[in-house]
């Protein structure tokens, strides 16, 4: 009665808002959107489409249950290929709307095959009409992975669009990186270039670095360091300029009980700075803290993330107690 009891408790902490295994990510301190570079997880197909497995329906509730952030759909094992269909994801997309009109609807299809070499691909398409507001557009963007030489190399890109505001058009982006094992670690690197509106040069960041995992009956322990350079001459949030980080990460993840998993990690980086609003270089607190937990019921998880995250420009993040939930089901 009392297990019963604590696990009801859980639940009903845990399903109070959301996010899916974008919640794993956070609180393992990897990239909630596009998963991790060396560590399993549902996220990692929206970095490298083919980087999926076994038949799983998918969902995520949603930041604080904002029905606009609300996402997923299933991936399912084929007789010849894999494929999977997610509705309103929150990558890749770059179909520009004023913030006062309804987003653009998504459709993200995936399939991934073996001919002679593993490969991948994402198909993504997105549309809006809001007549009130004088918008709409279609959009699509494309995403490929395969095996080269050992490694798993991906490459993403969408076109530019026109703008649907009174703002300029938006540039094209791309993403292409690779993994490579290397011993018991995975070598990584990725170059990542956001389209900004037409005329002004894209945002870039370049990533490079290796990390690790160590698996036993119970859990597992991992850690990883990165060089990362980002570029940006149009956006402020922490000023224009050269940015550059050297985060360390670690943490764990362990089965407390055969319906219980606890993950936690903690993030900081070496050395680094940026050019802030005034002109100034500054180096400010890069310390973030992730903490979650996984409530499982046979084919059924639920994750769910406790985090106090501070910002890397030293403010303290807005992510709450238990704000961010997902649900994955095994068939």
């Amino acid at each position: 009665m009392k297990k019963t009891l604590v696990v009801a408790a859980g639940l009903a902490v845990l399903s109070t808002s959301a996010f899916a295994t974008k919640s794993r990510m956070t609180a393992l301190n990897q990239d909630a959107g596009q998963g991790s570079y060396y560590m399993d997880d549902e996220r990692n197909a929206f970095r490298s489409a083919g980087d999926f497995a076994g038949n799983y329906v998918y969902m995520e509730h949603g930041s604080n249950g904002s029905a606009g952030d609300a996402e997923g759909g299933f991936f399912r094992e084929g007789s010849s290929l894999n494929y999977g269909i997610y509705l309103n994801s929150s990558e890749h997309g770059q179909l520009g709307t004023s913030a006062t009109t309804a987003q653009p609807g998504r459709l993200d299809v995936f399939l991934q095959g073996n001919s002679g070499m593993n490969w991948g691909v994402r198909l993504g398409y997105e549309s809006i009409t809001v007549d009130g507001a004088n918008e709409e557009g279609t959009a699509f963007d494309l995403s490929l992975n395969t095996e080269l030489a050992g490694a798993n190399v991906w490459l993403s890109f969408s076109p530019a669009t026109d703008s649907l505001t009174t703002g300029a058009d938006q540039e094209s982006d791309m993403q292409l990186g690779a993994t490579y094992g290397y011993g018991d670690h995975t070598l990584f690197f990725e170059y990542d270039s956001e389209g900004n509106g037409d005329g002004d040069d894209a945002t870039t960041r370049i990533t490079l670095g290796a990390g690790r995992t160590m698996s036993n009956d119970n859990g597992m322990f991992f850690y990883d360091i990165s060089f990362n350079q980002t570029t940006d001459e149009v956006h402020a949030t922490l000023g224009k300029g050269d940015r550059m980080y050297i985060p360390v990460t670690f943490g764990f993840e362990t089965q407390a009980t055969s319906w219980l998993t606890w993950r936690a990690s903690i993030k900081q980086s070496l050395m680094g700075s940026h050019e802030a609003t005034n002109g100034d270089k500054t180096s400010a607190r890069t310390t973030t803290l992730g903490v979650g937990a996984s409530l499982n019921w046979g084919a059924l998880r639920v994750d769910g993330s406790v985090s106090n995250t501070d910002s890397v420009d030293g403010t303290i993040g807005t992510d709450g107690f238990m704000s961010n939930v997902s649900a994955v089901y095994n068939f």
